[in-house]
């Protein structure tokens, strides 16, 4: 995929640029680490729990409507976090032309 040279210079570029690199890495695997455990222990104690309960039916505490609120809520509360943050960050000149263009003829 790389030819040697271009394998060279990605060795030998600068050291924080590798410490970075192996930084990031590193949280993105220990992220996927966590959520696969995550969903490995959610697997084993939602079946430990249905076999507890027995012919007993497991009522869920957040049904689909309100989990669909909940994302649409997230979801909506993000753009609006995003649009602030860009809105605050348009910056305009200290001063405004004060004379207005002229216009001559115009045929």
């Amino acid at each position: 995929c790389l030819s040697q040279d271009k394998a060279v210079q990605l060795r030998h570029s600068s050291p924080s640029m590798a410490r970075t690199l192996q930084a990031l890495m590193s949280r993105a695997c220990l992220g996927l680490l966590l959520l696969a455990s995550m969903v490995a222990a959610q697997k084993s104690l939602a079946a430990a729990k249905q076999a507890a309960a027995g012919p007993e039916s497991v009522h869920l505490m957040i049904t689909p409507n309100i989990m669909a609120g909940i994302l649409v809520g997230t979801l909506w509360l993000f753009l609006f976090l995003v649009g602030f943050c860009c809105l605050f960050q348009v910056q305009t000149p200290p001063s405004f032309e004060e004379k207005c263009l002229v216009l001559n003829k115009q045929y």
